[in-house]
C-alpha cells in the first residue's frame, strides 16, 4: 500500500488523481481541490472503497486550473479507462453539449447529450460535418448560453426538417427578429444561411472580432438595400453579442490528435510533461527528465526531446504543441511528417483552448520538477512555489533555498552597522538573523562596510550560525556588488590556503 509519505508529497493544488496497483492498472480515478488531502480522506475514512486500498501502489496526478476543469477531466479519463472502483461514473450519463447541425441544408443549433461513435466521426473535418462545443458541468449553463446565442444568431429553431422548409410565407420568429426565415426563398437563401451557421462555428471557437464586423457589413448592407426588417435582426444581434459575456468553449471532438509539451528546469533538474489528447479526450500524461547543461534554453530542450521521444514512440500526433517553438521546428515538423506520411505541424499556440492545455502542462512539468529537485537535494519539506519561480527565473544551481540580505547602516557617517535578514524555503527565519558592528570601514564608507560584513559572515561555516546561502541579496549598486565579491573570493582563497 501507498505509504504516508508519498501521500505527503502530493501536490495541494486541484486535478486528478489515478490510483494504480503494482501492475500499473488503473484502480480508482478522482477529482479534488486539493489532491493532497483529498487522497489522504481515502485513507483516513471507513468508506465503501476501503477493500481496495491495500491494492495501491502508485498514486499519479494531473493538476489542473480548477475544480471544474479537473470534472471534466476525471470524466474523460474515467470513460477511457473504465476503472473498476468507479461505478458512480460509468453510467450512460453525459454532460450537455452544444451541437451545430452543420450536415443539414439549413443548420441549427441545439442541446444534446448524445456524441458520434468513435467510428462515426469521419477523418478529414469539413464545413459539412455537426460541430459540438462544450462540456457544459451544468444543464442551466449550457441553456443559458444556447439562449444568448440564438438572440445573437438568428438561425431557426423549428422543428421541420430542411427538406420540407418551402412555406409561403415566414413565421412569428421572423417578425420578432430572431430568424432569417430561411423557409422563404424570397428571404433568405441556403448560402446566406449556412454563413450564418458558420459565424456561429467560428464565435464558439473564440473568433468573436470577426464575427462582430462580419454581422455590422450584412447590417449595413441589408439597410442599403432597403431590407430593413434583415437589418434589424442583424442590429439585434449586434446589440446581444456586446453584452454576451465571453465563455471560451472547448471544442472536444476534435478529429485530430494533439500532444502538449511543457519544459522546466530548476537548478539541475529539467522535466518535460506531454499530455495526449486524441480525439478530443485527454488519454494521459508523462513526464520525463532530461540530462541538459545548466545553460540550455527551453528551446532546446524542446527539440531535443521532440527528437528523441518520437524516434521511438508507437504514435505521432497530428500536431506538436509546446509552449516555446522548439529550436529547428520547421526541420522537426518535416522529420515526423517523413515518419507518418501525413503532415506533422510543431507549433506553439498564442490564445484559445490549446493555450489553456498548455498551462496545464506546464503546471505539471514544475511540480514534477521540484519534486525531483527535492528528492535528489535530500530536502524532506517541498520548495516554497516562490522559491520554485526565483531559482527558475534566475536559472539558480542549487535553488535558493536559503536567502541572506545585507544592509548597511549608519547615524550620520558614525557608528556604522549591517544587518543580515534570512529566508528559508520561502519564510523568515528570525532566528537566524544578525546585527555586525562594523569595525575596520569608516562612517559612511558603505563599500568597505559592505566588503567588511560579507567576508566575516562567509567566515562564519559553524552550524549554529546559518549554513551557507544559496543567494545573497546586497542593498546597494554594482559598485556594493563587486566590493562583495571581493570579499567572497578572498574568503575562499584564504580556505584554501
Amino acid at each position: 500500500m501507498i505509504s504516508p509519505e508519498d501521500i505527503a508529497h502530493l501536490p495541494e493544488q486541484p486535478g486528478v488523481y489515478l490510483m494504480s496497483n503494482a501492475e500499473g492498472r488503473i484502480l480508482y480515478i478522482g477529482k479534488a481541490v486539493n489532491i493532497r488531502s483529498r487522497v489522504q480522506s481515502h485513507f483516513a475514512s471507513s468508506n465503501t472503497f476501503k477493500s481496495f486500498y491495500p491494492q495501491v501502489a502508485t498514486v499519479d496526478f494531473l493538476v489542473t486550473d480548477n475544480e471544474v476543469d479537473a470534472l471534466l477531466l476525471e470524466n474523460s479519463l474515467v470513460k477511457e479507462k473504465q476503472p473498476p472502483y468507479n461505478v458512480r461514473l460509468k453510467d450512460d450519463k453525459r454532460f450537455p453539449y452544444l451541437k451545430l447541425s452543420l450536415d443539414e441544408k439549413f443548420p441549427q443549433l441545439y442541446l444534446t447529450r448524445t456524441l458520434p461513435k468513435k467510428s462515426e466521426v469521419t477523418k478529414k473535418r469539413d464545413k459539412t460535418n455537426p460541430r459540438y462545443f462544450g462540456p457544459y458541468v451544468h444543464v442551466h449553463e449550457a441553456r443559458k448560453t444556447l439562449q444568448t446565442l440564438q438572440e445573437i444568431f438568428p438561425l431557426r429553431s423549428c422543428r421541420i426538417p430542411s427538406k420540407d422548409l418551402k412555406l409561403d410565407r415566414p413565421c412569428l420568429e421572423f417578425e420578432m427578429h430572431q430568424c432569417l426565415a430561411p423557409c422563404v426563398a424570397s428571404e433568405c437563401g441556403e448560402e446566406e444561411y449556412r454563413e450564418l451557421a458558420l459565424k456561429v462555428e467560428k464565435f464558439l471557437e473564440g473568433d468573436h472580432k470577426e464575427v462582430r464586423e462580419d454581422l455590422e457589413a450584412k447590417m449595413a448592407a441589408a439597410a442599403e438595400n432597403l431590407a430593413f426588417e434583415k437589418a434589424a435582426i442583424y442590429r439585434d444581434a449586434i446589440e446581444a453579442l456586446g453584452s454576451l459575456k465571453q465563455r471560451q468553449a472547448i471544442d472536444l471532438l476534435q478529429e485530430d490528435s494533439e500532444d502538449y509539451l511543457a519544459a522546466s528546469q530548476l537548478g539541475d533538474i529539467t522535466c518535460v510533461a506531454v499530455i495526449r489528447r486524441r480525439r478530443g479526450a485527454i488519454r494521459g500524461s508523462q513526464h520525463y527528465f532530461l540530462e541538459v547543461e545548466t545553460e540550455t534554453s527551453v528551446k532546446e530542450v524542446l527539440s531535443a526531446f521532440i527528437e528523441q521521444h518520437y524516434s521511438v514512440a508507437p504514435e505521432i500526433p497530428r500536431r506538436v504543441l509546446c509552449t516555446e517553438l522548439p529550436l529547428g521546428h520547421e526541420i522537426l515538423s518535416k522529420w515526423l511528417t517523413s515518419q507518418t506520411s501525413k503532415r506533422i505541424d510543431v507549433k506553439q499556440p498564442h490564445r484559445g483552448p490549446r493555450l489553456k492545455m498548455l498551462d496545464m502542462a506546464q503546471q505539471n512539468a514544475e511540480f514534477h520538477a521540484a519534486e525531483q529537485y527535492r528528492k535528489s537535494h535530500g530536502n524532506k519539506r517541498r520548495l516554497h512555489p516562490a522559491v520554485l519561480r526565483l531559482g527558475a527565473d534566475l536559472k539558480l544551481n542549487p535553488m535558493p533555498i536559503r536567502i541572506e540580505g545585507f544592509d548597511i547602516s549608519h547615524h550620520r557617517g558614525e557608528e556604522p552597522v549591517a544587518s543580515m535578514v534570512v529566508f528559508e524555503n520561502g519564510v523568515a527565519k528570525k532566528t537566524d538573523y544578525r546585527k555586525f558592528k562594523i569595525k575596520s570601514a569608516r562612517g559612511g564608507d558603505d563599500f568597505r562596510s559592505m566588503e567588511e560584513v560579507i567576508g566575516r559572515r562567509f567566515l562564519h561555516t559553524e552550524e549554529s550560525f546559518g549554513r551557507l546561502p544559496d543567494l545573497v541579496l546586497i542593498d546597494g549598486g554594482p559598485v556594493q556588488l563587486e566590493f562583495a565579491l571581493m570579499a567572497k573570493k578572498r574568503v575562499a582563497e584564504n580556505l584554501e590556503e
